[in-house]
């Protein structure tokens, strides 16, 4: 019973109170107030819970999603190689009938700075994987195979259609089109530790961009930026990568 009927034998509510029960229905006799008094206020009505009614079902929280189990660790760097001194070899070496392009030079540069990386172990193997449309071509990095062999290796993969996606390689060379585009982000290859993207601005540019993207957890930084300084100073002063 309420405590004010109890004592006073007279109801004490609030006005709105009454109105509010009278809304939901509710018997003011079943209500106990929290005003002085035992008065019953707006907050008693609202607060109301029936004996009768179910209980409420306690919330559940809502799932926490997991960490990721683990994030790579990326790292870029970009610089542009001056092809000057390459152009003018190659064309020298045209006349002469030996005919070689920008690709097969940088396909060789790019094996010679990983095997003068500091632990070329760490890459998992010092292969270069070159992308070509929808596949990859794998070629294992020899000192002594003549530039020669190498480009003829690398028309074959062309011509052909086998696939060394699955092949190990400590990175993947990618040659971009001549264009005036250029990427700024490039994701890695799965089983490849380096990315490299070498694009010319356009056919008869004699600078080319690179972009190298490596999984820091496998190459560090510091690794990376000297690996590419090497490709640089190897490509812009190209003879030594003939012999």
């Amino acid at each position: 019973m309420n405590i004010a009927v109890a004592q006073s034998g007279r109801l004490a509510v609030s006005p709105y109170a009454r109105r509010l029960a009278r809304e939901r229905s509710l018997s003011l006799e079943t209500l106990r107030g929290s005003g002085p008094g035992g008065r019953i206020l707006a907050a008693d009505v609202l607060g109301f819970v029936s004996a009768d009614a179910p209980a409420a079902s306690p919330e559940v929280a809502a799932p926490v999603a997991a960490p990721p189990i683990a994030a790579l660790r990326i790292a870029a760097f970009a610089t542009s190689i001056a092809l000057g001194a390459l152009q003018d070899l190659l064309a020298a070496l045209g006349n002469s009938g030996r005919a070689f392009d920008v690709d097969d030079v940088l396909l060789r540069a790019a094996g010679r700075a990983v095997l003068e990386m500091p632990d070329a172990r760490g890459v998992g193997d010092t292969a270069v994987a070159l992308e070509l449309a929808g596949r990859q071509a794998v070629f294992p990095v020899a000192p002594e195979m003549p530039l020669s062999s190498l480009r003829a290796t690398r028309l074959a993969a062309l011509a052909g259609s086998r696939d060394d996606a699955d092949k190990a390689a400590a990175m993947s060379l990618w040659l971009l089109p001549a264009s005036d585009v250029r990427p700024v982000m490039i994701p890695l290859l799965a089983g490849r530790a380096m990315r490299l993207a070498v694009s010319l601005s356009t056919a008869a540019s004699d600078h080319a961009e690179c972009l190298l993207t490596v999984d820091a957890a496998s190459v560090d930084e510091a690794t990376a930026s000297k690996w590419l300084a090497t490709l640089k100073s190897a490509i812009e002063q190209p003879l030594r990568l003939f012999v």
